[in-house]
């Protein structure tokens, strides 16, 4: 498999998100605020098969705590076992919790030590309640919580779903981490609201990352980003998803944000949630176009948690290239109203008269502008002398701005 080390320095344990079920809440580590274990297994490896392909074990010792991930409710617990032993014919003597999240996903709990519960079916939790300790229970062959994200059933044992972390991924065998299970889940407040958006990669409450195969660069919008490496898979593993919610719907340009340096993916296509649909991007040359980049206009239905995403399954075979897939600033801009374009408005798409516009300049106007007016503003694109983009009567003011062809450094 690719990749060999993960740099994750300095990093708190994120948010858990269950790959297959969107609705899964925002989950914190299964354990109390700050305390530090192990993984001691993690997925589709050893006993993790089947219904269980996706569980972790966690290096929890006896009577350690452990912590409701997320507000639910319990939907069946077991606390009366003292039985267990390290073979199969142990498999349904274990103590467990299992709580649901309204969305027919829920978390278990398993190997629990008796008694160490006074839940009860169809009682709420909330994020960071303790809801057991860890036991000595059913089919184990030395201590430990066993966790998973599944699908609700009609049994305790059902099968489980792909679930990572947002800042330590999918982790495996002797990953540390320390619990962020400390209250409330931070709140992203990234909203578009007929002006311009930056989501920097950097808010972590807004940006959400799966799987641990993440580097740090000191450099890129903010002097910082993120990249991982590409693959030719089928399906993505490793994915930067930037969230946001819409305020006010409407026609707005995406553009991305490339880094000089540790950005060599030559296929990068970035796909947009808008509230109805997924569209995907023009493929983005991340070795040659840097800065912010383009991807051209799309239409936003007014809603929560929208999104961009960028997955690592650019095609480019990890082995032979070794390409690195950069993970920087998004910005939406509301369209017509310019960050850039030939002429007309001014760089910035603001008064023709303050720049740029004018007369008799081949870029649109006097360098120094005239009076023509104001332009760019949204959504028609421009209101000065001259409704294309605001020029003085002599000038050729250009069609403002152009998505598609526009890009800016």
């Amino acid at each position: 498999m690719k990749r060999t080390s993960s740099c994750l320095l300095g990093l708190g344990l994120g948010l858990l998100y269950a790959g297959s079920a969107g609705a899964t809440p925002q989950l914190a580590a299964p354990w109390p605020c700050g305390v530090t274990y192990s993984v001691t297994q993690g997925h589709n490896t050893g006993s993790h098969t089947a219904e269980g392909a996706y569980a972790w074990d966690i290096g929890i010792g006896l009577g350690g705590e452990v912590s409701a991930p997320a507000d639910g409710t319990v939907r069946m617990i077991r606390m009366d076992s003292s039985s267990y032993g390290c073979d199969s014919a142990y498999a349904n003597d274990a103590n467990y919790v299992i709580i649901a999240f309204g969305d027919g996903t829920e978390a278990l709990f398993l190997h629990l030590q008796a008694g160490s519960s006074s839940l009860s079916v169809g009682q709420s939790v909330k994020r960071g309640d303790v809801v057991g300790r860890v036991g000595n229970s059913g089919w184990i062959c030395g201590t430990h919580l066993h966790f998973q994200i599944q699908q609700s059933c009609g049994s305790w044992w059902c099968q489980s779903l792909p679930s990572t972390f947002q800042n330590f991924g999918d982790p495996s065998l002797g990953t540390n981490i320390t619990s962020d299970n400390c209250g409330p889940p931070p709140s992203c407040d990234a909203r578009l609201n007929g002006s311009e958006l930056v989501i920097d990669e950097s808010d972590s409450a807004c940006f959400e990352r799966a799987t641990s195969y993440w580097w740090d660069v000191a450099e890129g919008y903010g002097d910082h980003h993120y990249y991982t490496f590409t693959t030719d898979a089928v399906d993505q593993e490793t994915y930067g998803r930037w969230h946001f919610h819409v305020d006010t719907p409407g026609d707005y340009e995406l553009s991305v944000h490339v880094p000089n340096s540790e950005a060599s993916s030559q296929n990068a296509v970035y796909d947009v949630f808008d509230g109805a649909g997924i569209t995907s991007s023009p493929s983005v040359n991340q070795a040659a176009q840097k800065g912010w980049v383009s991807l051209g206009v799309y239409s936003l239905t007014q809603g929560d948690d929208r999104y961009v995403s960028l997955g690592d399954n650019t095609g480019e075979n990890y082995d032979s290239l070794m390409r690195k897939l950069s993970f920087d600033a998004v910005r939406w801009t509301p369209a017509g109203a310019g960050n850039g374009g030939a002429g007309g408005a001014g760089a910035e798409g603001g008064a023709a008269g303050a720049s740029t516009g004018g007369s008799n300049s081949s870029n649109g106007g006097v360098a120094n502008g005239g009076s023509a007016g104001s332009a760019g503003s949204w959504p028609g694109g421009g209101s000065g002398a001259d409704s294309s983009g605001g020029a003085g009567a002599a000038g050729s003011a250009g069609a403002g701005f152009n998505p598609a062809t526009s890009t800016s450094d």
